[in-house]
């Protein structure tokens, strides 16, 4: 139903036309595009939303004085904690009206965010500008690298079509030297534009395909939610012959970044507005604070990221755009765990995505195969739901015969780095049962 909604939503016209028209203007008038958004989400946050009243109340900032860009860092930053502990009170709209998501994203705290329907299909129309600079229709064919949950009970191969997102799903446990033929198969007859997934779950897939001397010529490699290797870069590249689009987002929607055709990073203007707070220590390093400009059943303004970038490269990108160029985004690198039959698993950090009742939480590698669920408690938190729901995601993300633990932390133990992540791997003589 999401995909047809997605799709078919009568929106979809009218806002292809508006992300054309700021596709060719200048900077002062996406400007403009931002503040008029701006002004009505601040309207919309202060009349309804019970977190911002007591916001712009306890900060004496009338929401009024908030019209332009200039005006924005009046306001106080918004933490991932806050929002870890108060979900409801952000929303300005029914939840029965919008689609939740979850995620700990990289720093180890669980939150819940919630979506209306018009910014979803804005999200995807977004997405789909951006193939369309490196030649992918709108309606492309794309085999999707994701996780593995559709196959997890057994009724599904290692792939399942499904037609109306015109996607072909491959699941990251099914890739295996002996299923990689049935695989390989499946994606030649699918005759995919585009692969699309976790950069780990791609090149697993390519390093495959390699091996056997199979290429598999697509128009782009959609890419996502990690930061690349060069090896698997080249990797990808070589075996699916096509340039790498990459996006940056977060569960949270606040900004929206990506690659351009001419090699360019650049901020997505009409999805968010991106302010770059300077880190600590460095002076070449700034965390992505962002602002949401879509969904305004759950605005976020000023919302600390987590997420670290490097300088952009000096002047304009060779693609005439307007829109802010980044550097590196930093913090999306994970340790590669691996299963108890040897088989390598990407992106782990998904199994906690959907955990409650948790202030922090950390899933971490004691051997293959073995694995430790670290958690702080929070408001309603379950020991015993939270350790048989973490089993079941192990289960159905990385196979079955994995073993799960739990132990309970007042504060999860931190790195010199101070920034606790979500996924590791450590070497330990036992499991806690």
């Amino acid at each position: 139903m999401k995909y047809r909604l997605r799709r078919a939503h009568p929106r979809r016209g009218s806002i292809n036309r508006t992300l054309a028209k700021l596709e060719r203007a200048d900077a002062g008038r996406i400007a403009e595009f931002q503040e008029r958004r701006l002004r009505g989400l601040v309207r919309v946050a202060a009349a309804r939303s019970p977190f911002y009243r007591e916001y712009f109340r306890d900060s004496g900032i009338d929401p009024a004085t908030i019209r332009t860009l200039a005006d924005l860092p009046a306001l106080p930053l918004i933490s991932r904690l806050e929002l870890a502990e108060r979900a409801d009170d952000f929303r300005t709209m029914p939840r029965r009206l919008m689609w939740s998501v979850r995620s700990s994203g990289t720093s180890g705290v669980p939150i819940e965010c919630y979506r209306t329907v018009n910014s979803s299909v804005f999200e995807l129309a977004v997405m789909e500008r951006q193939w369309s600079w490196f030649g992918l229709p709108a309606n492309s064919r794309r085999v999707v690298l994701r996780g593995s949950g559709f196959a997890s009970d057994g009724t599904h191969g290692p792939t399942l079509v499904l037609p109306w997102a015109r996607q072909l799903l491959v699941s990251s446990y099914h890739l295996t030297p002996d299923r990689i033929d049935v695989i390989a198969n499946n994606i030649r007859r699918f005759r995919p534009d585009a692969i699309e997934g976790w950069p780990s779950s791609i090149a697993l897939l390519a390093a495959l395909l390699r091996d056997r001397n199979h290429t598999i010529p697509v128009r782009a490699i959609i890419t996502s939610s990690e930061l690349m290797a060069p090896g698997q870069r080249t990797l990808m590249q070589e075996v699916f012959a096509a340039p790498i689009v990459d996006h940056y987002g977060q569960t949270e929607r606040v900004a929206m970044a990506g690659t351009c055709e001419a090699g360019g990073y650049h901020v997505f203007p009409h999805y968010g507005i991106v302010e770059l707070l300077s880190v600590a220590g460095s002076n070449s390093r700034w965390e992505i604070v962002g602002t949401s400009l879509q969904n305004n059943g759950f605005p976020l303004f000023r919302y600390r990221t987590g997420d670290e970038v490097r300088p952009a490269a000096p002047g304009p990108c060779p693609c005439g755009r307007a829109f802010p160029l980044l550097g590196v985004v930093d913090g999306r690198v994970e340790d590669t765990f691996t299963a108890v039959d040897g088989r390598p698993l990407p992106l782990p950090s998904s199994v906690v995505d959907d955990l409650t009742g948790l202030r922090e939480a950390q899933i971490a590698q004691l051997r293959p195969g073995f694995f430790e669920l670290r958690v702080v408690p929070g408001t309603g938190f379950s020991e015993s739901r939270t350790i048989a729901h973490a089993r079941r995601n192990v289960a159905q993300q990385f196979g079955a015969g994995q073993e799960v633990g739990l132990r309970v932390f007042d504060r999860l133990p931190r790195p010199r780095s101070g920034k606790l992540k979500t996924a590791i791997v450590e070497h330990a003589e036992r499991l806690r049962p």
